[in-house]
């Protein structure tokens, strides 16, 4: 056959406009291996001059390349591989699948991570258990200090709150909800465990300092002083846990601090808490103080805590004394100090008085 016929004829099957019998001469044709490197280069300069023609080469080769194998028998079949279409084949797939995928794994995320047991959830039913809750909330631009039933203190920061049930509090155990941030000394009571609740982040304390922040994905706790055992409130040994008198599930030390990893939805490995983390003055201080002024205790106790301390300057001018505190809540800090000035306190109107005779 000619080349110009047989160019002329393959453009015509490329325009629909070729017969029944040019079709077949076309794919008689093709068994030779030259004939069809001369096809593709007939497709290249035909769709050179038909840009604007989207014409399905693969298509079209896949059914000729059907018809010449069924023709010529299974076991003869010719195995022509498609090259220049191989390519946007291959991308297309490429392209749904990531489509698939992308929508799969949005809907896994979706489905699969636990829904947060959120702060007014939380209080509505123990609002629905008790018939009451107490909240406090923070609506100053500064800390604010409060103290529990139990004497365990509070610093509550800025937008934030913290609501508990006073009638369950203190009997077998001690529940407080957050929302926000927050620096906990809690009272030590190996008999009545303590635990914070912020979000899908259940914090267990048996007496100690920490702080815990609550925000949504990406709560974090992080221990000043003794041990704190943290877990999920999707944990399924979570009944366990909050029964059991021991600090179980993951236990961070003094310094050691954890948040939630927002894309697992789970607890990250332990980090030793620095200085950047340690955002409150009231957690890196030590509390130690060795023959220094009573007055200069007073005003550093007022400082951390954003608390009112009345007292008689002249009479405690002269007061020295060596004190190593710790974990301890604020008002038995207090009260230490009272004990070795001899001196005693009363609260009222929201102020901490203290009365003493003064130092000699």
């Amino acid at each position: 056959m000619e080349p110009s016929l047989i160019k002329k004829i393959i453009f015509d099957y490329f325009d629909d406009k070729s017969t029944s019998i040019q079709r077949k001469m076309i794919e008689e044709w093709l068994i030779d291996q030259g004939n069809r490197d001369l096809f593709h280069q007939y497709l290249d300069e035909w769709e050179a001059q038909h840009p604007q023609y989207n014409f399905d080469t693969e298509l079209g080769l896949a059914t000729i390349y059907k018809k010449i194998n069924a023709s010529i028998g299974e076991d003869d079949a010719v195995r022509i591989p498609i090259k220049r279409i191989s390519f946007n084949f291959i991308f297309k797939w490429f392209s749904v699948a990531a489509v698939i995928l992308i929508f799969f794994l949005i809907g896994w995320r979706k489905f699969s991570t636990p829904s947060l047991v959120g702060y007014k959830n939380r209080i509505d039913a123990v609002r629905k258990e008790t018939g009451e809750i107490y909240e406090k909330e923070n609506v100053t631009t500064a800390p604010i200090l409060v103290n529990l039933p139990d004497r365990s203190s509070v610093l509550l920061q800025p937008k934030s709150k913290i609501s508990y049930s006073p009638k369950q509090f203190n009997k077998q155990t001690r529940e407080v909800i957050l929302s926000g941030e927050a620096f906990f000394e809690v009272q030590k009571n190996s008999n009545v465990p303590f635990f914070v609740y912020a979000d899908g982040l259940i914090t267990k304390v048996l007496g100690t300092s920490f702080f815990v922040k609550s925000q949504a994905y990406a709560s974090e706790v992080i221990v000043k002083t003794g041990k704190v055992a943290v877990f999920m409130h999707n944990d399924r040994n979570k009944q366990h846990k909050l029964t059991d008198k021991t600090l179980n599930g993951l236990v961070l030390q003094e310094n050691e601090r954890v948040t939630i990893d927002q894309n697992e939805y789970a607890l990250t490995e332990p980090l030793q808490a620095s200085k950047e983390t340690l955002q409150l003055p009231i957690q890196k201080l030590s509390f130690d103080f060795d023959e220094a002024p009573a007055i200069y205790i007073l005003e550093t106790l007022k400082k951390v805590y954003h608390i009112q301390i009345v007292y008689n300057t002249a009479r405690l001018s002269k007061c020295r004394l060596t004190a190593h505190l710790s974990d301890e809540p604020l008002l038995d800090k207090i009260e230490l100090i009272c004990i070795a000035l001899e001196a005693h306190y009363v609260e009222s109107d929201g102020k901490t008085i203290i009365e003493s005779a003064g130092c000699k």
